[in-house]
């Protein structure tokens, strides 16, 4: 997947992109809100990102790598990170690195994925999960457009704790009416 905004582009991770890959996948910051696991080491990095590369080939679904436009900069990671083809819904998602965190970048790729999911996928929903507790995230959802719909209580498990979950969606009507 390649998509541009003003300030962003995102493009299909590469091999190449192991190192930054890597600095994100072990940034402790990055994942507090999140049911995964950093990664402390190159070799289990490359071996995740072999897998996301073969699942983008394979369904063009998962996670690209994000870059500053003015700068070339990696800022991390965003995509349309799931597709139900029967229901013609998505999920989508992001993760920054903290030093970008507060400058829109999150919002201003959420925004252009719901464009291209209702625009060049014509699904029906486009859909974004985040933890409660991540208020900064779930701020970023409804800058982008998305609506939240409700919080599913203890929905997740992270370090033996149970975390409510808030559950943001937006359909194709509403989207259209609202662009």
């Amino acid at each position: 997947m390649k998509l541009e905004t003003d300030l962003l582009f995102l493009r299909d991770y590469v091999m190449s992109d192991l190192e930054n890959f890597y600095r994100l996948k072990s940034c402790r910051e990055v994942w507090n809100y999140s049911t995964f696991i950093p990664v402390f080491d190159t070799a289990t990095a490359k071996n995740e990102l072999k897998n996301l590369i073969s699942k983008q080939t394979a369904d063009g679904m998962g996670f690209c790598a994000l870059f500053s436009k003015s700068s070339g900069e990696y800022i991390g990671e965003a995509g349309i990170l799931s597709c139900n083809t029967n229901a013609d819904r998505c999920v989508i998602g992001y993760n920054l690195l903290p030093s970008f965190w507060g400058n829109g970048y999150a919002t201003d790729i959420s925004k252009r994925l719901i464009k291209y999911a209702f625009e060049n996928l014509n699904v029906e929903r486009v859909e974004a999960l985040a933890m409660k507790n991540n208020v900064a995230s779930c701020r970023v959802l409804e800058k982008s457009g998305l609506i939240l719909e409700g919080v599913l209580k203890h929905f997740t498990k992270v370090r033996g704790e149970y975390f409510d979950v808030c559950y943001y969606g937006l359909t194709r009507g509403d989207y259209f009416e609202k662009n």
